[in-house]
């Protein structure tokens, strides 16, 4: 019986194949997408799935009543260690690091590398698989280092690295501190610990007795807020029963400064990257799989409205079924067996056109998407059961609709009076205009939004500017130095516009702030985050100096001097003219500084976030650096990069030649809307083809089995407008509707969105007027030339059989 259902169903495809085209299409387009959407939402979720007792796993982060005393993802240096010591029954491990990037040799091979200087337990506590030697103890002693399995091919061309030597390149004196590899371990997948701070690690040191920084261990002063802590919890423990402890240690071993300004938090690292930077992969995820769920439910609309439309034509099949005996079961599963069919050949067409579009959305999300010959069974099973799902929603209610129609009606083929009103058609074809109109708008808004990030005066110039990660780290006055006469021999070149020495380019907010108040009177103290600067830095990122100089002044540099931008300025109560000269008193003990100028503000980070007070120090106060930036002339950049290498390769021999572009850095910043708008472009292009072909296949048959009637009313006189107007004022309301209905939700979301943005494009009638006129021409477009092909047929072809 199943057989011969397929077999019937098969038959009228086949007869019908504008039609089953259509169905086919549709669906293929919607499951191909969902595949893609729940293949990528699955990798997101699975993050961090990999880590042992990844349920107990938690991150330890400081909520700052005062934002500028330290960084949400980081924590006091010895918090972590001191909760596993004095509470062993809520906490069961603990794990610590130091992320620095630095010089890693080993003989004459030199490579700049992600560095964690940390505690020993890391292996234990995340189970990082060993693939080579000491499973129990990977660290002997405080000597040792563990690689990763693509670190020891880079060195020694080989995995089995025990007992070779690295030097890791401090940042005291020019000196190196020699590691022996005690243990190699897998190549680490993306994950929330070794990832945190979107850095690769690929060298793990311990952090007692490291001298990375020219004192034994950074991880053990309480006034070091800038480690990153993880806790294991015991089993059973909650983060709730660590309130209390917490507030014990920070009271037992905190001035009284920290006590009042920080709360500790917990986060689970389980679910940390959907809910980090605001909860941005969560959104990703969100608006995808609406995206993704959009577009199967206009594909199945689809395919209940052209099944509605076109049931006339089996009608009559069904009646004689039913007068020689079919039960109303039988002519369920018949039509339910047809769109199973419908929808199982859908997906076997989708497999391989989600291979062939893999690399184009790895491209669009960033990501690496499964092959389909890697897709674990729990994959196909989901495929099948969506198979399954999809299938019996878009054949469920044509099939027991038309199957209660009645043996009289049916017979006679009055369609009518077999399926009732066209209410259900047109409320789904509203749905359909809703849902397109809504990803419009939306995309519209989000493009937009890039746009406007993209084109916004940011208070710098990112053009034709060079970053390069100033190595080796000497942070002292001959580092410094040393680097100056780096940065001066390669200004030389004619390619070299100007150059600056730096510790940080506009790509983050400083993670350092100090308190300065004015040295005369009683002026309140304001945190202001400072870095260090050379005299060239607002010249080689084009920044407007408002008042006095950016350190340019005759004679060389000053010590204790300061800039400051607008923003810092004013929080101080000057102005600009009025600020230069003027004295600063630090918050905490140490010499006054004098302002030297003002800049104007510019945006350091993400538009994300509000400009902040910010301070220039001179980078031979600061004695710390780690960028050096070009500002390159001419536009053949292609043969200034070689030049510069070889400079810098003459200049400083054992330091690797690593660099970015300002551009690209930037867009990087943007990387989760630039992807949105992408993801969001193809998810509004596929909804339209989804309508227009809606549109096609419904009006198609319409104008079909109205051709009699065509004819006559042409014999009649009547003209292509005549016949035009019967279909466009349908859809002109079911079009005014969907407007309406998703306006103000479009509206609402859009909204939300944008104000994640401290600077942002503000919402108009513009971008949903224009969807509006284009999903009218859309429709009318296709009516009209469908309507134009129907009335240039012969009406006596259509009278002529009767």
């Amino acid at each position: 019986m199943i057989k011969n259902y397929f077999k019937t169903g098969w038959r009228y495809l086949t007869k019908h194949k504008l039609f089953s085209f259509i169905h086919v299409f549709c669906l293929t387009i919607g499951i191909t997408f969902t595949m893609v959407v729940g293949v990528y939402v699955l990798n997101q979720y699975n993050i961090n799935r990999s880590l042992r007792d990844v349920e107990n796993q938690y991150i330890v982060k400081s909520n700052w009543k005062n934002g500028e005393l330290g960084l949400d993802i980081t924590t006091l240096g010895p918090l972590a260690k001191t909760l596993r010591e004095e509470y062993p029954l809520l906490v069961a491990d603990y794990y610590r690091y130091n992320p620095v990037n630095n010089v890693v040799s080993a003989g004459n091979k030199h490579f700049v590398e992600d560095i964690a200087i940390g505690d020993t337990s890391f292996i234990r506590m995340y189970g990082f698989p060993i693939r080579y030697g000491n499973t129990d103890r990977p660290f002997p002693n405080n000597h040792s280092a563990v690689i990763t399995e693509s670190m020891a091919l880079k060195l020694y061309g080989k995995v089995d690295a025990i007992n070779e030597t690295i030097s890791v390149h401090s940042t005291v004196q020019g000196e190196k501190q020699d590691y022996h590899v005690s243990a190699v371990i897998a190549d680490i997948p993306f994950n929330s610990v070794t990832y945190l701070i979107g850095d690769n690690y690929s060298v793990f040191v311990p952090t007692e007795g490291n001298m990375y920084y020219g004192f034994e261990d950074p991880a053990s002063g309480w006034d070091n807020p800038f480690e990153i802590g993880m806790i294991q919890l015991q089993p059973g423990v909650t983060p709730a029963d660590l309130v209390v402890p917490c507030q014990e240690v920070l009271a037992k071993y905190t001035p009284e400064n920290i006590q009042q300004n920080l709360t500790v938090g917990l986060a689970p690292v389980k679910d940390y990257y959907l809910n980090d930077n605001g909860g941005a992969a969560r959104r990703m995820i969100t608006i995808l799989s609406l995206s993704a769920l959009f577009i199967l439910v206009m594909a199945v609309i689809n395919f209940i409205n052209i099944s509605i439309v076109t049931s006339s034509q089996r009608l009559k099949e069904i009646g004689l079924r039913k007068v020689f005996g079919g039960a109303k079961q039988q002519l369920i599963i018949q039509f339910l067996s047809e769109a199973l069919l419908l929808t199982a050949l859908a997906a076997l067409l989708s497999l391989p056109l989600y291979q062939l579009l893999r690399p184009v959305f790895n491209e669009i999300l960033n990501t690496q998407l499964d092959s389909v010959f890697d897709f674990r069974w729990t994959t196909y099973a989901g495929l099948s059961a969506l198979v399954l799902v999809t299938g019996l929603l878009a054949g469920i209610y044509p099939a027991f609709r038309l199957s209660s129609s009645p043996v009289t009606a049916a017979v006679k083929g009055k369609i009518d009076s077999a399926i009732g009103n066209l209410t259900l058609r047109k409320t789904m074809l509203t749905v359909q205009f809703t849902l397109g109109i809504a990803v419009f708008i939306g995309t519209l808004i989000v493009s937009r939004q890039v746009d406007y990030i993209f084109s916004k005066d940011i208070g710098y110039s990112k053009d034709q500017v060079m970053v390069i990660t100033a190595f080796p780290k000497q942070w002292d006055a001959a580092g410094v130095k040393k680097m100056m006469d780096v940065k001066h021999a390669l200004t030389e070149l004619a390619a070299v516009e100007s150059a600056s020495l730096s510790f940080e380019v506009p790509k983050r907010q400083p993670p350092n702030a100090f308190g300065f108040m004015l040295a005369t009177g009683d002026s309140p103290q304001t945190m202001i985050h400072s870095i260090g600067v050379d005299q060239d830095y607002a010249q080689t990122f084009g920044m407007t100096v408002l008042a006095g100089s950016c350190f340019a002044q005759s004679g060389g540099h000053i010590p204790n001097q300061v800039v400051l931008n607008e923003s810092a300025v004013k929080a101080l109560g000057l102005t600009p003219e009025t600020a230069v000269n003027q004295k600063l008193r630090p918050a905490s003990s140490g010499s006054e500084v004098t302002i030297a100028g003002v800049v104007k503000d510019y945006n350091y980070s993400s538009l994300q976030e509000q400009i902040k007070p910010l301070a220039f120090f001179h980078v031979q106060d600061w004695l710390s650096y780690r960028f050096l930036s070009l500002k390159l002339r001419g536009a053949n950049i292609a043969e200034t990069i070689p030049l510069i290498k070889q400079q810098w390769e003459k200049l400083v021999p054992d330091a690797p030649f690593e660099f970015s572009f300002m551009d690209d850095q930037f867009a990087a910043l943007y990387q989760s809307e630039l992807q949105l708008k992408r993801a969001a472009d193809v998810a509004t292009a596929l909804n339209f083809l989804i309508i227009a072909l809606g549109i096609f296949g419904i009006v198609s048959f319409t104008l079909t089995k109205r051709s009699k009637e065509i004819a006559v009313r042409k014999v009649l006189g009547a003209e292509l407008r005549h016949l035009t107007l019967l279909f466009v004022k349908d859809y002109t309301r079911l079009i005014i509707l969907a407007n309406l209905i998703a306006w103000p939700i479009t509206y609402w979301v859009t909204n939300n969105w944008l104000e994640g943005y401290a600077y942002r494009i503000s919402q108009g009638l513009g971008a949903y007027l224009l969807v509006c006129l284009l999903v009218f021409v859309l429709a009318y477009g296709l009516i009209v030339g469908l309507c134009a092909k129907a009335n240039r047929a012969n009406p006596v072809e259509s009278l002529r059989d009767e």
